[in-house]
């Protein structure tokens, strides 16, 4: 009777431990604990989007980077609001189809540090119902000699279009 509490006790410990520890590091990964690692939240509608191109009434969307690193994202090179930055973005539709928008084909590469954020503008019409915009970004030690590794791992901050408060 003793040897089998004795051999559950020896198998689960190391794996009670490991889970533990596991969780414990995992958070202290993060800046605030209580928060995702990197995420998107809704600030404010703004009445006119960043660029030549999008004149219409948007949405400012600020992207959080709460882990301990610096994490790099795409940008487009469009002219924008001083406070915010022309941040890559895709839409995806409710079927899990892609939205296609015209931006400027050149892409470059941001810097996002530790602790800090940045905002950019999503023009109305590239919020449908029901879909979602994601930014795609990867930790500064995922890349080899400045370059992103092939197969590398995709990392996506989303934002849900019903998670916006209703339009003015």
């Amino acid at each position: 009777m003793r040897k089998p509490a004795l051999l559950r006790h020896l198998i689960l410990s190391p794996l009670i431990c490991a889970f533990l520890a596991g969780g414990v590091v995992s958070q202290s990964l993060r800046i605030d604990s209580k928060r995702p690692s990197v995420y998107l939240t809704f600030k404010d509608f703004v009445k006119q989007a960043a660029s030549e191109a999008h004149q219409t009434e948007g949405v400012r969307l600020v992207l959080h980077n709460n882990t301990r690193w610096p994490i790099l994202f795409g940008e487009w090179l469009e002219p924008v609001r001083w406070s915010d930055v022309p941040m890559g973005y895709v839409i995806e539709m409710e079927d899990g189809s892609f939205a296609v928008r015209r931006h400027v084909d050149v892409v470059t590469r941001g810097k996002l540090l530790p602790g800090k954020t940045i905002s950019f503008i999503v023009p109305r019409e590239d919020f449908p119902k029901n879909s979602r915009i994601y930014v795609e970004f990867e930790f500064s030690w995922e890349l080899s000699k400045g370059q992103r590794l092939p197969d590398r791992t995709v990392h996506r901050a989303y934002f849900f279009s019903s998670d916006l408060p209703r339009w003015p």
